[in-house]
């Protein structure tokens, strides 16, 4: 997150050594080997992480904070300066009125298409890990890549690809990779109907659900995404995700 000043302590407590207080922090350089934070319910995990953000926001470092809970989220912006409102990019997946965009499909370098397909491969395994196989991974994962080439997809393209033979040829007649387009080609167009239709359930059940919340599809399926991880890390902005 911190770009610079390697030897900036950032305080998060006050020590009392020999009855002398004195504050206590940890240098930037040491951040950059990762924290590791243990403690009981209460012991001030939150609290501390609380300081660190906010010392780094007012010192115009980059941060970017991922709240599961909501609580910590609502509080950092609280102490965000008037200096860098505009640098605030505030995600929050349960705004009906003004959903934040984020197209995981879009505009994808060629040379990062297998690794954005594996990392989406491995989210959906790991929410799906009880009733995960072999089939449903080659057949999405070739589904994701086809994607990739098609200039104005989303995840929707995912249920679409399966089941659409016009909307398959369109895609097929973009991609680039002689591997994806032969599965697809010489492999799933000759699986028999009864085959194909055992492939995709797995698919349809899993993914479809995934997509069917409108807080999901809201984010994921839009063409355009208005949030770009790559320029909020580059130019330093503050990034919170309530979640």
């Amino acid at each position: 997150m911190v770009h610079d000043h390697e030897d900036e302590v950032v305080p998060f407590a006050q020590t009392n050594y020999r009855g002398k207080p004195q504050r206590f922090g940890i240098r930037t350089d040491d951040r950059r080997r990762h924290t590791y934070l243990v403690g009981k319910t209460g012991m001030g995990k939150t609290s501390m992480l609380e300081q660190m953000i906010i010392h780094d926001i007012k010192a115009g470092h980059g941060i970017a904070y991922l709240d599961p809970h909501g609580d910590t989220a609502t509080k950092i912006l609280n102490f965000i300066p008037s200096y860098r409102v505009n640098d605030i990019v505030y995600f929050n997946p349960a705004d009906l009125d003004w959903p934040v965009a984020f197209n995981v499909l879009e505009h994808v370098d060629r040379n990062h298409q297998h690794l954005v397909a594996s990392g989406l491969i491995g989210i959906f395994k790991k929410i799906w890990a009880d009733s995960w196989g072999p089939r449903l991974e080659y057949v999405l994962r070739n589904a994701i890549l086809a994607l990739m080439d098609y200039p104005g997809t989303t995840l929707l393209g995912i249920m679409r690809i399966l089941t659409d033979k016009d909307y398959r040829r369109k895609v097929l007649a973009k991609v680039q990779d002689p591997i994806v387009k032969s599965f697809w080609v010489d492999e799933y167009a000759r699986y028999p109907d009864k085959f194909q239709t055992e492939a995709i359930a797995p698919i349809q059940n899993k993914v479809g659900q995934f997509l069917s919340s409108p807080l999901v599809r809201n984010i994921v399926g839009q063409v355009q995404s208005t949030i770009k991880i790559r320029e909020i890390m580059d130019n330093q902005k503050i990034l919170i995700m309530n979640l």
